[in-house]
């Protein structure tokens, strides 16, 4: 696997796995809470999914969406969240599960993903001009939202402020890497 595709497979294993610890820590009423700015944990996650499903079925596999397209649109984001939207809102379990399975099928697209295909562009109808710009797009997103929740729920801020579990405090370690990594 290409350095690029493990950082990104990195970043999404970790970001997602955050995520739902995050999710754990609080209540059935605060992960349905909508802050006076951005959404709830519930719709973040639901967000999240809509994202990645869309990414890994209709442009790297070119094929249809789980999500139907309304439930796409309601948790698109760069709107206000709408009691429409609202209605689609699913139980916490649901939500949480559907997330879980669309981080695993985001993870898998990346291992299939060929590297060639880099900077090749995507299809028409997707913001992201090349498939690595997708990639990148989709490394970062969970770790934006997840600081986003945790500036509305603040007792998840600890939880956030972590070190991701493959960094090391050995020295031997760090070095090690360094030989390996840096030229």
């Amino acid at each position: 696997m290409s350095r690029a595709k493990e950082i990104i497979r990195r970043q999404l294993d970790h970001s997602g796995t955050m995520l739902l610890n995050a999710a754990k820590v609080l209540s059935d009423d605060e992960f349905f809470w909508e802050p006076p700015v951005g959404g709830s944990m519930a719709w973040t996650m639901r967000h999240l999914s809509a994202l990645q499903d869309w990414s890994v079925n209709r442009v790297f596999n070119r094929t249809e969406p789980k999500l139907r397209r309304g439930e796409r649109e309601a948790f698109k984001g760069g709107r206000a969240i709408t009691d429409s939207d609202r209605e689609m809102m699913r139980d916490r379990a649901a939500i949480e599960g559907e997330f879980a399975n669309e981080q695993y099928e985001t993870i898998r697209a990346l291992d299939a993903f060929e590297e060639g295909q880099w900077n090749v562009s995507t299809p028409s109808g997707c913001r992201f001009p090349t498939y690595g710009i997708l990639w990148e797009h989709l490394a970062t997103h969970n770790h934006w939202h997840l600081g986003a929740i945790s500036v509305s729920h603040p007792k998840l801020t600890q939880l956030v402020m972590v070190a991701p579990r493959y960094y090391t405090v050995d020295p031997q370690d760090n070095s090690n890497w360094e030989k390996e990594n840096v030229s």
